[in-house]
């Protein structure tokens, strides 16, 4: 698999909550899109990617964004507010659930990594800040109507983030729990600390972008 990351320049409003799915997987079908679509009037999804927008509060995805990562995504992040949702989600091997809930935890004003499992479907949430400057693309820019590439073996997208979510996806799949120790040397408390993950060379870059992604709340 081929990533491809083009430039920054995302511009959020800040009033609003805002959605980008990605399924890294495999593309979706005609039924599944038909599925998403009726969540939300101005979703289009497209054969790997869907975007929600919402500019009131107490509105949100029905069902919750949890749902969407269980049936058809792989990974997700929403910004609601400056706060940060980083989800990524995949069918885990067994016994893998029981090595990653020590790094479940809750810090200060909730920022930490939430673990659930549904089935062999395992969900892993990170509730950070980020460093301004580091953020994806907006919606608009990516044109994929015809699914032409998204049905090819290498799977590009223009998004900076999601292109993160996907290498550190992978690393968690194979065992490296790296990213997930890095949330918990941000935002934990020090005490009752994980596991600390074997440093390797492999890899090292996404880790070290991760970690400067991540902010602390002034």
């Amino acid at each position: 698999m081929r990533i491809l990351s083009v430039r920054r320049g995302f511009a959020s409003d800040h009033s609003s909550t805002s959605y980008e799915f990605l399924a890294v997987d495999k593309p979706l079908g005609k039924e599944a899109r038909s599925a998403i679509s009726q969540l939300s009037r101005r979703v289009r999804p497209t054969g790997r990617r869907a975007h929600f927008v919402y500019h009131a509060e107490g509105y949100d995805i029905p069902g919750g964004w949890e749902n969407l990562m269980t049936k058809y995504y792989d990974v997700m992040y929403c910004e609601d507010y400056d706060w940060w949702t980083l989800a990524m989600a995949y069918n885990a091997a067994p016994g893998q659930y029981e090595l990653l809930v020590p790094f479940e935890f809750s810090g200060t004003d909730d920022l930490g990594v939430r673990i659930s499992k549904k089935g062999k479907r395992l969900i892993i949430a990170i509730h950070c800040m980020t460093e301004a400057g580091f953020l994806g693309l907006d919606y608009d820019a990516y044109d994929d109507e015809d699914d032409e590439e998204e049905q090819s073996d290498t799977l590009a997208t223009d998004d900076e983030l999601l292109n993160m979510l996907i290498l550190i996806r992978q690393q968690i799949m194979d065992g490296d729990y790296r990213a997930l120790y890095a949330v918990w040397e941000k935002y934990g408390d020090g005490k009752n600390p994980p596991p600390k993950p074997e440093d390797r060379n492999a890899g090292k870059e996404i880790i070290d972008g991760f970690k400067n992604m991540l902010s602390r709340m002034d």
